[in-house]
């Protein structure tokens, strides 16, 4: 599968849980006024689909069905700069999802067994603050001692300076987790169900396995009707009117899917598919399902 378009890696993602909401601060100043203008054109790309720049990430897990996500400065895939993620369950990228592959300690591990190979599935960094007072040291005193300035990471010199399961690349001094993998068996969206079973997960346009455990897509909510591009089509209840607001298409509707909650530029009103607004379920999951974390019922 490739990227579409390419991902902006700076984009910023709000997770909106069913259950708990949370939204980031307005910057909205006291004493502003707010400017109503007419409503934006409706944009050319609205419906088209997205890639989560999360997918990116070889340990992300996946999104869930009980969630809804706006991805916003997303500008290289969606004109409006907006991938709406609306109640859809594990990988875009992997219809089957996989369960958590078998774990090895780098390239020279030979223990994957006949056609597989250990590979990297990504780095795992200890965080630290080099801007701290003695540059991060004391955060990285059990990982090596020293803050890494440009990765914010603490950098190792050996495993044990690593989280648990992961192994010190010391050329780059960086924690990496490795993988058994198939090399060039990756799943991919629209390839059909046969094609994709048995193959891993993949970061989007990689040949790079996904580390984790990932839900099986729900059957009835496939990425077409869950992940798009999207636009604000107006306020959420009870937030100021900012204007600006974008028409949605013919076989869209405009619901609100942030509410307002005294803060948060992202509140509001989205344009999202007719008839995908409510009554969310996931049907059957074909692939890998487990009922502790995925929703649905398992299909063989």
């Amino acid at each position: 599968m490739s990227l579409r378009n390419g991902l902006r890696s700076g984009a910023f993602v709000l997770s909106i849980a069913l259950v708990g909401l949370f939204s980031a601060a307005s910057g909205l100043l006291p004493g502003c006024n707010v400017i109503v203008a007419e409503p934006i054109q409706t944009s050319s790309d609205v419906g088209n689909p997205c890639v989560p720049f999360v997918e990116l990430d070889a340990r992300f897990p996946g999104t869930k069905v009980t969630e809804r996500n706006i991805v916003t400065n997303d500008f290289q895939q969606c004109e409006t700069g907006i991938c709406l993620i609306n109640n859809f369950q594990g990988r875009t990228s992997c219809p089957l999802g996989q369960p958590e592959p078998t774990p090895c300690t780098g390239p020279l591990d030979a223990s994957c067994g006949p056609d597989q190979s250990c590979v990297e599935s990504g780095v795992v960094p200890v965080p630290c603050d080099p801007q701290a007072a003695d540059g991060g040291a004391s955060q990285c005193a059990n990982y090596g001692g020293a803050c890494n300035a440009e990765h914010g990471a603490c950098e190792c010199t050996a495993d044990d300076h690593c989280p648990q399961g992961t192994t010190c690349d010391v050329t780059t001094k960086q924690c990496k987790k490795y993988v058994c993998h198939v090399p060039g068996s990756c799943q991919s969206e629209g390839a059909s169900e046969l094609d994709n079973e048995g193959k891993s997960c993949c970061v989007p346009g990689s040949d790079a396995p996904v580390s984790s455990a990932v839900c099986g897509q729900c059957g009835s909510r496939p990425p077409e009707q869950a992940v798009y591009c999207s636009c604000r089509c107006g306020p959420a209840e009870g937030a100021p009117d900012e204007g600006n607001y974008c028409e949605c298409p013919d076989d869209f509707e405009c619901k609100e899917l942030v509410p307002y909650v005294g803060l948060g530029d992202t509140a509001g009103k989205y344009c999202i598919k007719k008839g995908t607004a409510s009554d969310v379920t996931c049907g059957a999951v074909h692939g890998y399902f487990d009922p502790a974390a995925c929703q649905g019922i398992g299909f063989p």
